[in-house]
Formats: structure tokens, sequence, C-alpha cells
């Protein structure tokens, strides 16, 4: 029998090292629009991507400014069999983590007959599940109605509890309650951001200040549908203040009407979308950021003075970033203080040029926390498989979630009674 020398097993682990790979699918339908899940999995995809990792979208239209190839986008509406069988040939045979992380909840039944499907057709692939909570009602959304809150609720017990991983406390505490089942097991995996330098200055010798705002323009974002009175009511008071809002969303209409019913017309412009790319060169120029999320994070990391708005709160403020918790990027937290945006615009209005960087500096301190490597490892990291008889529950309660969200025949009927009542009246 031949002895394998030590030199010999080494250069057997550095073969299979060689021999092996990490592959990524991002599953979201809503990649044909800007926004903040948008910019996570592009950001994140592109990442990978740098360090030559294997890294897929899996979705419907893609937005062609996001610059994604065809090759590396996977159609979200083909059957779970058939992505994960694509997912197993793209493999090459080669063994390694296949990450599925699900960015909404419509995503994660998919994810989750997918793992089980990779894991029937090949041993070489190890298929890890997440399902990434990135909202405080993220299974519960307000605009939705009561039977998919039902249907979300009984979709996080069917893929695993532990499969949910929590942007921050706050998302993690509301789902608590909203489960009725103790989460402290599921990890927090805070949204990161590219690293970036910050080359904002104050302006010399004052003037007027200019706001900027960049996010969707939807009812939780109330901090846009304020903005024109408080800039109305401040010029009233002698401030030169003035407002750019950037976005899209289901209340534009709403927002340029209240620009127009305010008089400010001159004053607050609402400018439509930005893609990811221009984000940094669009906001630059501005004297103060107005928002929530990763475009507040970024905007703060320039070193732009960035005001942290509260989801759902049309007045109040955190006060700049580095006033919130780490992690809370708008959320409201009855155990902190906040502040009136009209009245914290006027104080940095008031400020001096030292003051204000000195604002910007400790802004880039906090938002730079967001720096950091290894994101998708850290969200599939405790990923949990179900087997048996639950397993197989949770597979046909997947296979129904799906039916139940997607078009279906009971949908297209109800369709062609409303045409067909519609066209009788």
């Amino acid at each position: 029998m031949k002895i394998i020398t030590k030199s010999e097993w080494l250069e057997i682990e550095n073969m299979d090292d060689r021999q092996s790979t990490d592959i990524t699918l991002f599953i979201y339908d809503g990649m044909d629009r800007f926004g903040g899940i948008q910019s996570i999995v592009i950001r994140n995809f592109r990442q990978l991507q740098s360090t030559e990792q294997k890294a897929f979208i899996v979705c419907g239209e893609l937005h062609p400014a996001f610059g994604v190839s065809q090759d590396a986008v996977i159609d979200i509406n083909q059957p779970p069999a058939e992505i994960a069988r694509e997912v197993v040939e793209l493999s090459d045979g080669k063994r390694g983590a296949l990450h599925l992380v699900a960015l909404a909840p419509p995503s994660g039944p998919l994810a989750y007959l997918i793992q089980r499907y990779v894991r029937d057709l090949c041993e070489h692939l190890d298929p890890r599940l997440s399902l990434c909570i990135l909202h405080p009602r993220d299974l519960m959304r307000e605009q939705e109605h009561r039977h998919v809150h039902i249907l979300n609720k009984l979709m996080a017990f069917a893929i695993g509890t532990s499969n949910l991983v929590f942007m921050n406390e706050f998302c993690r505490a509301s789902h608590e309650r909203f489960l009725g089942c103790d989460l402290s097991m599921c990890p927090i995996v805070p949204v990161p951001i590219d690293p970036r330098e910050s080359s904002w200055q104050p302006k010399a010798g004052g003037g007027t200040v200019r706001i900027v705002t960049v996010g969707r323009i939807v009812p939780f974002k109330a901090y846009n549908f304020v903005l024109p009175k408080i800039v109305a009511d401040l010029r009233s008071q002698g401030f030169l203040v003035e407002c750019d809002i950037y976005g899209y969303g289901s209340h534009e209409y709403e927002l340029v009407r209240l620009i127009a019913s305010h008089g400010v017309e001159n004053f607050v412009k609402f400018r439509g979308p930005i893609d990811l790319d221009t984000f940094d060169s669009t906001v630059l120029p501005y004297d103060l950021f107005v928002g929530m999320g990763t475009a507040a994070l970024q905007a703060a990391q320039l070193g732009l003075p960035t005001l942290l708005a509260i989801d759902n709160d049309p007045t109040g403020v955190h006060g700049f970033v580095y006033d919130a918790p780490f992690g809370n990027v708008g959320e409201a937290d009855n155990t902190e203080s906040q502040t009136s945006l009209s009245d914290a615009i006027v104080d940095f209005i008031t400020m001096t040029d030292k003051e204000r960087l000195q604002v910007s500096c400790r802004c880039v301190s906090v938002a730079n926390q967001y720096v950091f490597d290894n994101y998708v490892q850290k969200l599939t990291e405790n990923s949990c498989i179900r087997s048996g008889l639950l397993g197989e529950l949770a597979a046909y309660y997947s296979r129904f979630y799906l039916w139940m969200t997607r078009d279906n025949r009971f949908r297209q009927l109800a369709r062609f009674a409303k045409q067909l009542k519609g066209s009788i009246n």
C-alpha cells in the first residue's frame, strides 16, 4: 500500500481548492427600476464579480442602466426545477456553496424550492438559503391585503424562521411580534455600502442652503411630502433654502401637487429618478441630505451632512446619521429622542462652516462602519435545510405560495369577468 506524504496531501488539498467555487443567486423580481434593494443587489453582485466569484441575478426584466450582462441573469418566471438545473450546469461540477439570497417575501419560497431541487440533483453544491428582512413591515406591508400577510406568516414558518436574516434589531423585533415567536437566534446583518472617499466641503460664503433627497416617492418616506411646506415656511421667515427631490414612486403626482399648492415651484423641484452610478456626482454639490436607508449612508459617506428621516414620520428625524443607534437607517425607535425636521434644517442653516465640517466628519465616521466584506457569506452562514415530512410540507406550501402570488387562471378569469362587466355597463 502506497503511503501518501505530507507534500502530496497538500497538493491534493490545493487542487481541491482550485476546483471549488461558490455561486450566489440574488433572487428579486423588481430589478426593472431603481431603489434600495436594487442597489444592494447590484453593489454586491459587482463586488463578487470583481473577485471572480460566480454571481447571478434571478429576476424578471432587468433595467439596462445596471449594466449587467444577460449571461448573468436567470429568468425568475421559470419553474424552480429549471432554475436549479441551470445552476447545477453553471457550477461545472465544482464543489462549493450555493448562496440563495432572497430579498423579498415572494423570493423566499422560490429560494426554498431551488435549494431542495439542487440538493436532489447533485452532491457537489451546498445550497444555503437566507430570506433577508430589510424593512420593519417586510412580511406585513400596509398596502397589502390581509390574506398576503397570512401567506407570508405561513411562508416564514414553512421555510424555517432560522433562515430569516434581519437588517437590524428593529426589523427583528417587529417580526417577532408579527410571527408571535422568539427570533433571538436569527442573525442581524446590516446592509453594507461600498468604500468611497469623502470629498464634500462646506460652501464658502454662505448663501442659499440647497437640500437634496433621493428615494422612492411612497407614503412611508413621508419627509418628501412635508418638505414643500417646510421650505415655504422657512423662506417666509427669511431663510434662503431650496430643495431638489429625486426618485420615483406611486405618489409622484401628490408630491407635485403639494409643491404647487405651497407656491414653491421655483424653490422645490421634483427631478425624477437617478441611477446608482450617478448618485455620488448628483448629490455632492448640495449642502444637506435628508433621507433614509442606503441612500442616507452613501450620502453621509461622501461627507454630505445627512439628516436621518424616520419611517412613516412626516415631521421627525433622528438627527444626523450619527444620532441614531448603529444599524438604524430610518426605523422608528421610541427609546431614542428625535427632533423636528424643520428645526434640524434651521439648526444646520445657522451653523458656521467649521461646525458644518465637524458634522460632515462625524457622518463619514459612522457611515464607514457599514463598509465590510463577505456580506453574502454572513447572510447564509446559519442556513438550515428542512428534511423529512416538514421539508415535504414546506415544499408543497412553497409551490402553493408561488401559485397564489403569480398570475394564475383564477386571476385571469377575474380580469375577464371585470372586463366583461365593464363592456356590458
